[in-house]
């Protein structure tokens, strides 16, 4: 059983995904966006409880002194659910506070000490909870060699994920919502997108199997090519149904008299006595017999010619090779009516786009008409030529063909008044039909100093 995936879901699956993955990059934006913003609001106090601590570091006889200022400790009580944890070191060697706060990332680590006037900050992890630290660098100068003295204050994350969470639940909402209202419009758009499609399937679906005149619907712009295709192969199918049922009657028709006069020469030659009266009823019996047969044979390549031209592709068709296999299996069939076969190929090989079989049926019925209008001993030239465009004449000795019918010969069932040989009248409609889907000219000419030329001159442009 054949999967059909539907478009619509597919279409909404992969829209949704792209939408959701949007919305999961606006939210982890927003989340740093909200750390960030909580922590240049937290940092602001905690740099400034770290420059009160450095103003509190002094040098005295008995060595380094802190005061530790209630100031700082009071701006960062302000976030009361907080601990806050300090270290001071002096030329490296562990001063005050907690000695076992982490160390600072390498980056802050500079190898020339230098006095900062702004603290830096990073994030550690202290004791299981994560830490919010603010490092500040100062020299004292007040004897040589200077004493470098770090000062680092950190503070625990609490307050600062507190206010980044408080940013982030209208920011979420908000874009939920947004993620939501885009779903639902994605689907709407879409549903109204391939709306058309159902309604071209429902009016398809509501006509009757004879109704083939084009589809008239108020459709998108978009969908007009679609329309129009269909509008198209409704008309070609108007088209083949015309054909055919005009082909099928004129066809009941003409098998119809020859089916006719068979049952009455079988009816004759059955109660005829005379034996040479009965003779030559069992010759005519025999003579309808074969055009019966070649106006069947006719019928039934015309109808596959049919199908190949609305089903066949073009392929490279190579000219002096086809004809030659033409004019081979016709050879013993011409020798059987003491007609010879001359066939001349061009300097090299052509190439054509077409359909071979056509092609050959084409070829197999001219020449057939050349060797049966031919008297006995005669020749039928057959020529493939490569000036001014691939061409190919076929030249018989025959009584030609009056200049009046020319054209009408090429008409489907049309017998010239002054054949000899008794035909279907459809091999030069064949003929022609088969020219006209190689975009050919097919045309006739009178022999010199009797007959009938026939050629086909291919578009260069198609080959």
């Amino acid at each position: 059983m054949t999967h059909h995936p539907a478009l619509r879901r597919r279409l909404l699956s992969l829209s949704g995904t792209v939408l959701a993955a949007l919305a999961l990059l606006a939210l982890i934006l927003m989340h740093g966006y909200a750390r960030q913003t909580a922590d240049r609001s937290y940092d602001m106090m905690l740099g400034s409880a770290v420059l009160q601590l450095a103003n509190v570091v002094r040098h005295e006889e008995q060595g380094f002194t802190v005061d530790l200022p209630v100031s700082a400790f009071a701006t960062l009580a302000q976030a009361p659910q907080d601990r806050v944890f300090y270290r001071i070191s002096v030329n490296g060697d562990f001063l005050t506070g907690y000695p076992d706060l982490p160390a600072p990332p390498p980056r802050l680590s500079p190898g020339q000490a230098l006095t900062q006037e702004q603290a830096d900050f990073y994030n550690a992890d202290y004791r299981g909870e994560q830490i919010r630290v603010a490092r500040l660098l100062r020299l004292n100068t007040e004897r040589l060699p200077q004493d470098e003295i770090v000062i680092e204050l950190a503070q625990t994350r609490l307050a600062r994920e507190q206010l980044a969470e408080q940013m982030m639940h209208p920011a979420r909402e908000l874009i939920l919502a947004v993620l939501a209202v885009a779903l639902l419009l994605l689907w709407l758009g879409i549903y109204y997108a391939l709306r058309p499609f159902s309604q071209l399937a429902r009016a398809l679906s509501r006509r009757s199997p004879k109704d083939l005149t084009p589809l008239s619907l108020p459709v998108p712009k978009e969908t007009l090519p679609l329309l129009d295709t269909i509008n198209h192969f409704i008309a070609r199918q108007q088209t083949l149904l015309e054909r055919v049922e005009s082909y099928t009657s004129v066809a009941a028709h003409q098998l119809r008299t020859p089916l006719t006069t068979l049952h009455a020469l079988c009816e004759n030659a059955r109660d005829e006595t005379d034996e040479p009266r009965r003779h030559r009823l069992l010759i005519q019996l025999v003579e309808q017999c074969d055009q019966l047969s070649l106006t069947v044979r006719h019928l039934l390549n015309q109808a596959v010619l049919d199908h190949r031209f609305h089903s066949q592709e073009p392929q490279p068709v190579a000219l002096n090779a086809l004809v030659r296999e033409v004019c081979v299996d016709l050879a013993v069939q011409a020798l059987h009516r003491r007609v010879e076969l001359a066939f001349e190929p061009a300097d090299h090989e052509l190439q054509i786009n077409g359909d071979a079989f056509a092609l050959t049926q084409m070829l197999t019925n001219l020449i057939e008409n050349a060797v049966a209008h031919s008297p006995p001993n005669g020749l039928v030239e057959i020529r493939v030529s490569a000036v001014p465009a691939p061409c190919i004449s076929i030249r018989d000795q025959g009584p030609g063909i009056a200049d009046e019918e020319k054209q009408k010969v090429f008409e489907r069932f049309y017998r010239g008044a002054a054949s000899r040989h008794h035909g279907s009248g459809m091999g030069m409609a064949i003929a022609r039909d088969v020219a006209e889907h190689h975009h050919a000219r097919i045309w006739l000419t009178d022999n010199v100093p009797h007959g009938l030329t026939v050629t086909i001159c291919f578009d260069r442009e198609g080959h």
